[in-house]
């Protein structure tokens, strides 16, 4: 295979592989056991069926993504929708990335803005300055960050087996450990929904990317090789967080319990630590809870970590670094990708689609330091997401594309059967905001009203 063969197929590791493979995907390893993680497999297998049909549509006809939505699927629209829904991604994908950064260096959150810029900048400039060698910086990125987290959750285990020996702590620790290669966990219709509806966010689905990809993907990479590679690091690397987690947990009800009887240790602190460890039961015990309500509660272990067990913080350090590179990796595609779609469709040169795109995600993510406003624009992919990702798979069924119709056909009819459910669960949710990043959601198929309006204006 040739080099940039080799590059692509890090390209796409590099966009897959990202953040909610830490902050998501562990929960329901934990909650569900092998049980759980077969049915993932479905979820799974769609998300890869979709993103090789996809990539191949625009592999094999050599179309850009708003020629194959304008000349073959008739949908100039859809486009629009991808590229808000890609917009959104790369502003919460930009904000929980740069969060890593405040164990990193000793800071506050509320430095996290910052930090974002900061983080969008670099993605940028490399963009701009690296031109050829920005394929090899993310195939570097994308080697060091499954390295870093496979052996961050090694160290942690060996470091949590012989550091946590309070009784309780320990049978805290080994029944989530358990649960993880167990069978006999339950499962839950609503959980399993929202573990379904994950997966498919965690593969990247709904934002245009793939049909990009495609569009310049070499004729000799064998996509299904590629995709079975990111299949098995999916897997391995959510295994890898949800065995953190698990033995962070005992860690984190030991410090607690050692503070509690330490007069020296004030009650404020205490109690942080007492939050701290029920936030990581709760995640580890609660299949039912919103998967948005569980984001942040990986950002637990270095707290609980600090003291508890040997080289704290160098474990700190390689975590939180192996979730920053897993998040950048995915930045820097999202803006290169929603360039390309803006600069095809706003007739813009590169230099001005990639100030935009980046400038916009740099807003969202300075937003989102807004508790509120950080609920709306993260429910967006988690009420909407099945839905976006069942439009963004329309233009396999124009007849020139439909080599696998009937299965295309299939595979959206699911998407949305379960984005409809997800949505209706979502409208149920007690708080406000959660039901305004819903409505949210749905305003961006706004676009897709105008369809119409786009072909004869083209005309």
């Amino acid at each position: 295979m040739r080099k940039i063969s080799v590059l692509m197929a890090f390209l796409i590791t590099g966009y897959i592989l990202g953040i909610w493979n830490f902050l998501v995907l562990p929960k329901y390893y934990i909650t569900f056991g092998l049980k759980g993680f077969l049915v993932s497999l479905i979820p799974m297998l769609i998300a890869l069926f979709l993103i090789y049909s996809e990539a191949e549509s625009t592999k094999r006809t050599r179309y850009l993504i708003y020629e194959l939505f304008f000349k073959i699927a008739r949908t100039p629209a859809l486009i629009f929708t991808l590229i808000m829904f890609l917009l959104i991604m790369l502003g919460v994908t930009t904000y929980y990335t740069s969060y890593s950064l405040i164990y990193i260096f000793g800071l506050e959150a509320s430095y996290v803005p910052i930090l974002g810029v900061v983080t969008v900048l670099i993605s940028a400039v490399l963009l701009l300055m690296a031109k050829g060698r920005t394929l090899e910086f993310i195939s570097v990125i994308s080697i060091l960050f499954v390295l870093f987290a496979i052996i961050s959750a090694v160290l942690i285990r060996n470091q949590a087996l012989s550091a946590v020996t309070t009784p309780q702590a320990v049978q805290y620790m080994e029944r989530a450990v358990s649960s993880i290669t167990s069978f006999g966990q339950p499962l839950t219709f609503k959980g399993v929904l929202y573990m379904l509806v994950s997966v498919l966010i965690s593969f990247g689905l709904g934002a245009g990317v793939y049909y990009v990809v495609g569009s310049f993907t070499p004729e000799e990479l064998d996509l299904r090789k590629v995709l079975g590679i990111v299949f098995i690091l999916q897997i391995v690397l959510s295994f890898a967080a949800a065995f953190t987690v698990a033995y962070s947990l005992g860690a984190a009800y030991q410090g607690f319990d050692r503070s509690f009887h330490n007069p020296n240790i004030p009650p404020e602190e205490s109690m942080k630590l007492f939050l701290k460890f029920t936030d990581l039961k709760e995640y580890a015990t609660d299949s039912t809870k919103s998967p948005i309500d569980s984001i942040e509660v990986f950002y637990s272990i270095p707290e609980v970590l600090k003291g508890n067990i040997a080289n704290a913080d160098r474990l700190i350090y390689l975590l939180m670094l192996s979730l920053y590179f897993a998040g950048l990796t995915t930045i820097i595609i999202l803006i290169e990708m929603g360039s390309q779609i803006l600069s095809e469709v706003m007739q813009l040169d590169r230099s001005g689609s990639l100030a935009i795109v980046s400038v916009i995600g740099m807003i969202i993510a300075g937003l989102m330091m807004v508790s509120d406003i950080r609920m709306m624009f993260v429910v967006v992919p988690f009420s909407v997401g099945a839905l976006i990702a069942a439009a963004e798979a329309y233009p396999l069924l124009s007849s020139e594309l439909a080599h696998n119709k009937g299965a295309v056909e299939a595979v959206i009819l699911l998407l949305l059967l379960g984005g409809l459910v997800t949505l209706y669960y979502t409208f149920r949710a007690p708080l406000t905001t959660v039901k305004i990043g819903a409505l949210l959601g749905l305003v961006l198929f706004v676009p897709m009203l105008m369809n119409g309006m786009l072909i004869k204006g083209r005309r």
